[in-house]
């Protein structure tokens, strides 16, 4: 049950939206509005531009909250937290502190090709499976390439991870992520992860696969998500998701 604890503070530290570095980027076809959610998987993220002052609010993953702003067209800040969630399922009665915040910054490398960066960090309190709390610290780098209606990424993420029965242990986690659009309102996304190192959730790995329907100020994801510890002999962790967010410019 630690893993799965583990893993829903990694769907924090997975890296939000980006900041814009430049100009927008082009969309595969000029008929169609641009893509707000082309700087997000579907629980990791692309390098891809955000644009200054746009940013988006809601639900990912069901369970979290979350926001985040470009604050130029370089930078851009992130807040997530599981409160609202649980204290509506608790009506308002013993409600666990959960909070992550980050910030990133992006360029251009070429018109297709974006490079970001930033740190990220989070607590996670939670009387669940006897989890107590869970802490993780992240810096990660982002690559993307290709247009907000077509790309993959590449994502490599160390951080540090503790927790109220842990000390603290270096994890990394390598992810490969894509979006392809396939009409105006909806696309398709994946992501494959694998987190090689023993830490307060020993090795494991997870895949991700659902649709993305979008309008010009709003998504919905509904998808999977498999996950599997490599030294446990048991069949994989299926869980449906789903996010919904609200964007503006």
């Amino acid at each position: 049950m630690l893993r799965f604890g583990c893993l829903m503070l990694l769907w924090w530290l997975l890296p939000g939206a980006s900041a814009s570095a430049g100009e927008p980027v082009p969309s595969s076809s000029s008929a169609w509005f641009e893509n707000p959610a082309r700087t997000r998987g579907l629980l990791g993220s692309t390098a891809l531009p955000l644009h200054e002052g746009e940013g988006f609010i809601g639900q990912q993953a069901l369970f979290a909250t979350v926001a985040e702003v470009g604050l130029s067209e370089r930078v851009s800040v992130s807040v997530a937290s599981a409160v609202p969630v649980v204290a509506l399922a608790r009506t308002f009665s013993d409600v666990p502190f959960s909070l992550m915040g980050g910030i990133k910054v992006t360029r251009p490398l070429t018109e297709r090709l974006h490079l970001a960066f930033g740190v990220q960090g989070g607590s996670f309190d939670s009387d669940l499976y006897e989890l107590q709390t869970l802490n993780a610290v992240a810096v990660y780098g982002i690559l993307t390439y290709g247009t907000g209606d077509a790309h993959v990424s590449l994502t490599v993420q160390p951080f540090v991870a503790w927790g109220s029965f842990h000390s603290g242990s270096v994890m990394v986690l390598p992810m490969l992520g894509g979006f392809v659009r396939l009409g105006e309102h909806w696309g398709l996304a994946g992501e494959v992860a694998l987190s090689p190192v023993d830490g307060v959730s020993g090795a494991f790995g997870f895949a991700t696969a659902g649709a993305r329907f979008m309008g010009r100020h709003w998504s919905l994801d509904l998808g999977v998500l498999a996950e599997q510890k490599w030294k446990d002999a048991d069949r994989p962790s299926v869980l449906p998701g789903g996010s919904f967010l609200f964007h503006w410019r």
